[in-house]
C-alpha cells in the first residue's frame, strides 16, 4: 500500500531549504518541483491505467498539509496541478493517453474556470482569451483552461469546454506581483485562436457535476467544484498549523518591551493561542468530513446529490474562513517585529489571507448556495 503521508513527510526538511528561492523567484523552485516529483506526489490523482496512484482526495490534502509546513507555494502548486489531473481523468481515452502516457506524473497547471471563449471548429475548438491565476504556469508541459461557449462564423453554438493543451500553444504573461502566495507563479495564460482537438476537451457542465459519459472510474465521477474546494484545504490548514507552531515558539521567548515580563504569561496571548488552535483544528475536522462525503459518493452512482455538494462547498468555505481568522488572530498578537518582511508570522498572514481569496472558497457565494439548498430555493445545478 502506498503511504502518501510518509512520502510527503520525507521531503519536508529538504523543501524548507528551497522556500526562500521559491519566494524570491515568484515561482516554485525547480528543486522543490523535483522533490515533489521524486516523492511521487504528482501521481496521487493520476489515472492508474497510465501508472498513477488514483487515490482519494483525502490522500492529496494530507500531502498538501505536510508540504505546506515547509513551503506554502509548493503545497499550493501541488494542489492545483493535482486538481487538474483529477479533472483530466475525464478526457476521452485518446486525450488521456496523449497527456499521461509519456509521464503520468506530469504537472498540469492552468485555470479551469470560464475565463475565455471556445468556438466549434473542424475536429475541435478554437480558444481565445486570458486566464489569470494559473498557479504553477512555469512547470507544466500541458496546461488546462475552462471556457464559455460562443457561436462561430457559421453560427454554430459551442458549449463551455475544459481543454488541455501543450505549453507550446500558450503565451504566459508574468502578472504575478502580489501580497501573498508569491512563490506560486500564478501568472496569466493568453490564447489567440488556439486549436484544441476534440479528444483533449470535455464539456464543463458535465465535468463539474460528475456526469461525463463513458467515465467509469469513481474518482473521476466526483463533482469538480466540491472536490476542488476540499483540495484547497490541505494547503490552508498546513499553513495555519505552521503559523501556530511558529507563534508558540516565539511567544515562549518573547518579553514585553516595557515591563520585561515574559509574553507567554499574557492572558490575552494565551487566549489567542487557544482560540487559533481550536479554529485550525475545526477546519481540519471539516476537511476530513468532506473527505468522508466524497468517498461515500465514490461508492454510489453519480451524480452526487446537490444537497451533499452544497454541504461540501460550505464546509470548505467555512474551514477556510476559520484558517483566515486564526492567521489574523495570531498576526495581531505577534508584536511590532511581525511588520518586517522577513518575519515568519507576516508570511503566514499574507499567504493565508491571499489563499482564502480563491473563488471556490468565496464565503458569501457559498453561504448563498447553502442557504438556498436549506430553504428549497431553486438554483442552477452546475453552480454547486
Amino acid at each position: 500500500m502506498i503511504d502518501i503521508a510518509e512520502k510527503a513527510a520525507g521531503i519536508v526538511e529538504a523543501l524548507r531549504e528551497t522556500d526562500a528561492d521559491t519566494e524570491s523567484l515568484r515561482r516554485v523552485s525547480d528543486e522543490a518541483v523535483a522533490l515533489m516529483h521524486g516523492a511521487g506526489l504528482s501521481l496521487i490523482e493520476a489515472p492508474a491505467a497510465y501508472g498513477g496512484y488514483q487515490l482519494s482526495p483525502r490522500e492529496l490534502i494530507e500531502a498538501e498539509r505536510l508540504v505546506a509546513h515547509a513551503s506554502p507555494a509548493a503545497s499550493w502548486v501541488l494542489m492545483v496541478c493535482q486538481a487538474h489531473t483529477f479533472i483530466a481523468g475525464r478526457l476521452p481515452e485518446q486525450g488521456q493517453a496523449e497527456v499521461f502516457g509519456p509521464d503520468p506524473g506530469v504537472f498540469i497547471p492552468g485555470v479551469p474556470s470560464r475565463q475565455g471563449t471556445c468556438q466549434k471548429a473542424d475536429g475541435g475548438y478554437l480558444l481565445n482569451g486570458r486566464w489569470p491565476f494559473a498557479s504553477g504556469a512555469d512547470h507544466g508541459e500541458w496546461l488546462m483552461v475552462g471556457s464559455r461557449g460562443t457561436r462561430n462564423a457559421a453560427g454554430e453554438p459551442s458549449p463551455g469546454m475544459i481543454v488541455v493543451l501543450p505549453r507550446a500553444d500558450v503565451e504566459i504573461d508574468d502578472t504575478w506581483f502580489t501580497m501573498g502566495m508569491r512563490g506560486t507563479g500564478s501568472k496569466d495564460i493568453v490564447l489567440n485562436d488556439v486549436f484544441v482537438p476534440e479528444h483533449r476537451a470535455v464539456p464543463m457542465a458535465e465535468a463539474f457535476v460528475g456526469t461525463v459519459p463513458g467515465v467509469e472510474v469513481p474518482l473521476y465521477r466526483l463533482p469538480v467544484a466540491a472536490t476542488l474546494a476540499t483540495m484547497l484545504l490541505g494547503s490552508l490548514v498546513g499553513m495555519s498549523q505552521r503559523g501556530l507552531e511558529l507563534f508558540v515558539e516565539t511567544t515562549r521567548t518573547r518579553r514585553d518591551a516595557y515591563s520585561g515580563e515574559p509574553k507567554m504569561h499574557s492572558i490575552g496571548l494565551q487566549r489567542r493561542v487557544a482560540e487559533a488552535n481550536a479554529e485550525i483544528g475545526l477546519a481540519w475536522t471539516l476537511a476530513q468530513q468532506n473527505c468522508d462525503l466524497l468517498e461515500a459518493a465514490m461508492e454510489h452512482a453519480p451524480p452526487m446529490a446537490p444537497e451533499a455538494r452544497a454541504q461540501v462547498r460550505w464546509n470548505a468555505a467555512y474551514a477556510a474562513e476559520l484558517c483566515r481568522r486564526a492567521a489574523d488572530r495570531l498576526y495581531a498578537g505577534a508584536g511590532a517585529n511581525a511588520a518586517h518582511n522577513s518575519h515568519a508570522m507576516q508570511a503566514v498572514f499574507r499567504n493565508v489571507n491571499t489563499a482564502t481569496h480563491h473563488a471556490m472558497l468565496d464565503f458569501d457565494s457559498t453561504l448563498e448556495i447553502q442557504g438556498k439548498v436549506l430553504l428549497g430555493v431553486e438554483q442552477p445545478d452546475a453552480m454547486i
